[in-house]
């Protein structure tokens, strides 16, 4: 029933919202990418009708209709959409001679969808508000996802989504896993710097979820990208008593949830070779291969997605496939679409991460709680999902590309503010000196 009740009214105000009030239609977009109401009420709601097109469709018109207005692409921030659009460009050039058209094609209509609604949101974030506010949407709705996962859990005594079947509709263990560190990362930024107590509490008890989900899903790169975010939150968080204990309380409570299943899945990654599972020793064996087909076609790759068709010629264990996933984010975009799309990929992320992440560290007792919460979450989220895009890759999930879109605005924004006192004082210096020098003729 909740359904009917719910979600297709959310549907429908996220609609007419994206047209008269473009970021209350970002914020209904990114409800539904996280929230995922086609799976979590499959039963009430057909699985093929995809909201977040519809909402989507409603949003860039909106945003036409109002004249793109928002943050202005300067600066670093221009850089990083420069960078982003600069991707999006050249996979669209290797796209036109893919080896694969059916991968290649089913990969850039993602890809487009993605990177351009995350440039919108880039522009149109232009308060510390709406920052903050799209930063608890994308927590809330993937913790109501972790909290479900771990509901069937303690229900069933084991996960049922580990191997035996995907979550929803964004891949298997591995790629939910990705898709969930950044939200994490949002879930610690939020925790450790909300203003109220029930915040506080509420963005830690859903970042214990997501935590436990991690073991859960028994992902590798899940598990070790979640084990360096959360290393890193704890290195850069301010060290207030408050803080002190309830990172503390949160090791605790992990060190309990963590069964044998979890550890030992853990420990196999630093296993020697001969010593580690076929799952394991695989992911080197492709890495392998994925560097050498990069090695042949370095300029355009073989075509977005397309790079999984070559694996097979470049690999002894993999001759009687047709096709085989390179499970990295690197080897993917490097042999589909160049080194050079890689490298203006890794730009986008890379340029607002620095620039995040020296502010945080530099001024970070200047900062307001909103903009800390946004900055925090993408100086420990982008590593934590770098990290685990090493084991599978999440070029195709949104949830990286909105947590860089979501802190960078953030960034700019208090950026902006710093400057404005400076800028109002050197023109009121440049009227003194010109009345001055009309006095003196």
């Amino acid at each position: 029933m909740l359904g009917p009740l719910f979600i297709y009214p959310l549907f429908v105000a996220s609609c007419i919202a994206g047209v008269f009030r473009p970021f209350y239609g970002l914020l209904g977009f990114y409800a539904f990418v996280f929230l995922e109401p086609e799976w979590n009420w499959r039963w009430s709601i057909p699985r093929d009708w995809n909201f977040q097109k519809y909402i989507g469709a409603c949003l860039l018109a909106g945003v036409l209709l109002h004249g793109f207005r928002g943050n202005r692409f300067s600066g670093w921030l221009g850089w990083a959409v420069v960078a982003l659009l600069s991707f999006l460009a050249l996979a669209w050039v290797s796209a036109s001679q893919t080896i694969d058209a059916r991968f290649t094609a089913f990969y850039m209509d993602i890809i487009t969808k993605v990177i351009i609604i995350a440039v919108v949101t880039i522009r149109i974030v232009d308060t510390r508000e709406k920052a903050l506010a799209l930063l608890w949407v994308i927590v809330v709705g993937q913790g109501y996802n972790a909290l479900r996962i771990n509901e069937q859990y303690f229900q069933d005594g084991y996960s049922l989504y580990s191997y035996m079947r995907s979550w929803g509709n964004k891949g298997d263990n591995n790629l939910y896993s990705i898709f969930t560190i950044p939200a994490m990362g949002g879930a610690f930024g939020l925790a450790l710097h909300s203003t109220k107590l029930w915040h506080k509490g509420l963005a830690g008890f859903i970042a214990v979820l997501q935590l436990h989900q991690m073991m859960l899903m028994e992902s590798r790169g899940g598990m070790l990208g979640g084990l360096l975010m959360a290393a890193l939150a704890i290195w850069l968080m301010p060290k207030t008593s408050f803080n002190i204990r309830a990172v503390i309380a949160g090791l605790i409570v992990g060190s309990v949830l963590a069964g044998p299943p979890v550890i030992e899945e853990f420990m196999s990654s630093f296993k020697k070779e001969g010593e580690r599972d076929s799952s394991a020793e695989s992911r080197y064996e492709l890495w392998s291969a994925g560097f050498r087909i990069t090695a042949d076609y370095p300029l355009l790759g073989v075509g977005p997605y397309a790079g999984q068709m070559l694996v097979p010629r470049y690999s002894e264990n993999y001759r009687d496939l047709s096709n085989k996933g390179l499970h990295n984010l690197i080897f993917e975009i490097s042999t589909g679409c160049g080194v050079p799309a890689l490298l203006c990929y890794l730009a986008f992320l890379l340029i607002p991460w620095w620039n995040v992440f020296w502010t945080y560290r530099r001024d970070r007792a200047e900062l307001d709680p909103a903009t800390s919460a946004c900055l925090l979450a993408v100086a420990v989220g982008i590593p934590g999902y770098l990290f685990s895009s090493m084991f599978s890759s999440g070029a195709l999930l949104e949830s990286s590309y909105v947590l860089v879109a979501c802190g960078s605005a953030a960034l700019h924004l208090w950026q902006q503010q710093e400057r404005a006192p400076i800028d109002v004082e050197a023109e009121q210096q440049g009227d003194e000196g010109r009345w001055e020098h009309s006095e003196a003729t």
